[in-house]
């Protein structure tokens, strides 16, 4: 089972399309389960794909329906692949290397108890590496297409947060389950969905009705979006999700795109942002050709002893430091967060507490002296608040742009679905 586990975490998104067959000496001749754009998906494609999902699907069977989601989701992948790469997007090297070791480290082994994973479920390691590759491409395009096509003024993130805080609504999450009946013919989609509707009673239900019959992107795995913020689902969503219990079918609700079902299977609350903060101050002695790097950490000691006996920090930092940015500030460099200052300061700070000096310590920028005048924890949730506003208002966006996408490159790509 931890097996089907991994193959299952190594799809960022979903599995991605590949032309290569998994088995490395094949017994016969793969078949040709679809065409697209000259590049064929192969029947070995789609039973590798089987593989991976093999545990969530009802009775583990490679069903009609099952094939059909299953080339449905390999075509818009190789779409999506051959659009990034039409775009000059690249996965380097070490992208991919830095991908798949944190997968093995995911997993608490390294690259060849990977490789012995991936071999024990019959997955040829060139194969998988090709797939995070595509991957990594599917995720730059989707990035790309979302950036160029989804603005956010400062104004909408104004009028989102007022309507958040009228509504009373807060940062909850929720893990949901979404079927999806596309509209071209609105009462022949209504009578589907309601039809669809009357067949589930518990998740189960929902997720072989999903698998059956979703036009979704997740259909293959039962519908599952994963956790969503509730402030980063369309406002149809969270309207029918707030009048509802967990664990019960929501819907259907019709949208410019279809008819929805949706299935609660769980929620949780967000914490409140704090932030770590520390006061410092600093002097930097840089070397130069007057003064080579011996001369300045022992000019460094120097001041250090004379700080130690009482000096005014500020005034030796006025005197002696050549950092541009703080010395007119006698070194104040303000409040200073997590990750904004070089690995060697912020150890050094941290170690140091509040109302003392640092002993000398060298970073790539020369010596350096500092004193902690201050620690707190700062409540940043306003700030927290708007950049989750701007990207919940992109994700509503996303949604939408990214599906009309992917139809764009449906209809103007050549697919040839055989056996269909």
């Amino acid at each position: 089972m931890m097996y089907k586990k991994l193959i299952c975490s190594l799809l960022v998104t979903s599995a991605v399309w590949t032309a290569t067959p998994v088995l490395a000496e094949p017994v016969k001749i793969d078949g040709l389960a679809a065409i697209v754009d000259s590049r064929p998906i192969l029947d070995s494609d789609v039973r590798t794909r089987f593989q991976v999902v093999k545990d969530r699907v009802p009775g583990g069977v490679l069903t009609t329906t099952i094939h059909r989601q299953i080339v449905t989701q390999l075509i818009d992948e190789a779409l999506q692949v051959n659009y990034a790469r039409k775009q000059g997007i690249r996965a380097s090297s070490q992208e991919v290397d830095s991908a798949i070791l944190t997968v093995a480290g995911n997993f608490q082994t390294d690259l060849e108890g990977l490789k012995r994973m991936l071999a024990g479920q019959g997955v040829d390691y060139s194969t998988y590496r090709q797939q995070i590759e595509n991957e990594i491409l599917i995720s730059k395009a989707r990035q790309q297409v979302a950036q160029s096509r989804i603005s956010v003024t400062e104004q909408e993130i104004d009028d989102y947060l007022q309507g958040q805080a009228a509504n009373g609504q807060n940062q909850a999450e929720f893990r949901l389950r979404h079927l999806v009946v596309r509209a071209t013919d609105v009462a022949e989609a209504r009578a589907k969905i309601e039809a669809i509707a009357s067949q589930i009673h518990s998740e189960q239900d929902f997720i072989n009705q999903a698998i059956a019959n979703s036009e979704g992107q997740f259909a293959i795995q039962g519908g599952d979006l994963g956790w969503r913020k509730a402030n980063e689902l369309p406002r149809l969503f969270t309207q029918a999700i707030n009048t509802q219990p967990q664990g019960t079918l929501i819907g259907p609700l019709q949208s410019n795109a279809g008819f929805h079902l949706l299935w609660v299977v769980d929620k949780r609350a967000k914490d409140v942002a704090i932030q770590k903060q520390t006061k410092v101050s600093h002097l930097l002695l840089r070397p130069n050709e007057i003064r080579n790097d011996e001369q300045t950490k022992a000019l460094a000691e120097q001041l250090y002893n004379r700080l130690k006996n009482g000096a005014d920090f500020a005034s030796i930092a006025r005197e002696y430091s050549e950092d541009q940015g703080s010395t007119l500030q006698g070194g104040d460099l303000g409040w200073v967060t997590p990750g904004t200052m070089v690995p060697e300061f912020e150890s050094k700070m941290d170690q140091t507490a509040v109302g003392q000096i640092s002993q000398p310590f060298r970073s790539q920028f020369g010596w350096h002296i500092l004193e902690v005048d201050g620690r707190r924890q700062n409540d940043i949730s306003d700030q927290v608040k708007r950049r989750n506003a701007e990207r919940a208002i992109m994700t509503q966006k996303q949604d939408f742009v990214l599906d009309n996408w992917l139809s764009e490159l449906r209809a103007d790509a050549f697919i040839d679905r055989k056996g269909e």
